[in-house]
């Protein structure tokens, strides 16, 4: 690999609106992160085939950067080319028969409200959730009562080692609970299959799903939703109040005392501060109940847990 000098000179050459040590902290929904190398906005697919090159023939490592919802950055940041999808990306529309075509960069707020106003259902359980439709598809982004992949028909994708594309029809692609097989590819856009619905149906099931968030979650605060995946049994939130740590407090990161599940940033957190709080948790959570929490959240960057 080139030094970080020598690439950088060339991304600044090869990305004119580049910017270099950006802090990631803008661009986490903890708002917490250290510096990118490098970050870059990437409107069409010719753009990203072209930063995969880069990647390959300069060495960076390519990150690719959703909306930042389930992202803990490390302080140190990350060291290569980063990299977020916009422009065509973000656009969303339907086909016939209830087909929605997205772009991997398009938010899943956004595929809601439009699907509500278009009179199709299937999205509802995913009201409230933020992100993009790429990593909700890497991560099947859900609730009990429904996730992205039981939706999908076809995923486009593009090979990071080649940067040729190919599209994956359902039964290529595997989603279990918060996983799929989609993680080594970079996703590009999906066509997701809903149903005809009565309009005030769907308003309404989207309100009562936003309406129990704002209840037990906080909605309101710097987090990433929950930190870890519900083992068998009980859910990972109830073990965790169960250890009385409902309000633990690490510097700047907090416990919810709303949903045991969840961490906030509500004093200018470090990531130590909240790997710290994670490490506490989940060695409270194994002394008490014999279980191995499991990570939700990605951690990118000089960290560990």
């Amino acid at each position: 690999m080139r030094t970080r000098s020598s690439w950088r000179g060339e991304a600044a050459r090869a990305f004119p609106a580049a910017r270099f040590d950006e802090p990631m902290r803008r661009h986490t929904t903890f708002k917490i992160g250290g510096p990118a190398d490098c970050y870059v906005e990437i409107p069409d697919e010719r753009g990203l085939r072209r930063a995969v090159r880069f990647s390959r023939a300069n060495g960076p490592p390519l990150f690719l950067l959703g909306w930042g919802s389930k992202l803990l950055v490390a302080d140190a940041g990350i060291r290569g080319l980063v990299v977020r999808l916009v422009g065509a990306f973000e656009r969303a529309a339907f086909l016939s028969g209830g087909r929605l075509r997205a772009g991997a960069g398009a938010r899943l707020p956004k595929l809601v409200s439009l699907a509500a106003r278009e009179g199709f259902g299937g999205l509802e359980p995913l009201a409230g959730i933020p992100g993009t439709v790429g990593g909700a598809l890497i991560m099947n982004a859900g609730t009990p009562q429904g996730s992205i992949g039981g939706l999908v028909r076809c995923v486009r994708v593009l090979d990071p080692a080649t940067g040729k594309a190919r599209t994956l029809h359902r039964g290529q692609v595997r989603f279990g609970y918060r996983t799929s097989s989609l993680g080594p590819r970079i996703v590009v856009g999906c066509e997701l299959q809903l149903k005809a619905c009565a309009k005030d149906d769907i308003i309404t099931h989207i309100r009562e799903y936003q309406r129990r968030r704002s209840l037990t979650q906080p909605i309101h605060s710097h987090n990433i939703g929950s930190i870890f995946k519900n083992p068998p049994g009980l859910p990972a939130a109830e073990l965790i109040d169960d250890c009385g740590l409902k309000g633990a407090v690490c510097g700047g990161a907090r416990v919810s005392t709303k949903h045991a599940n969840f961490i906030e940033n509500f004093s200018q957190a470090s990531s130590a501060d909240v790997l710290e709080l994670i490490s506490r948790i989940r060695d409270r959570v194994r002394a008490a109940h014999g279980v191995d929490l499991e990570l939700e959240m990605r951690v990118v960057g000089d960290a560990s847990v």
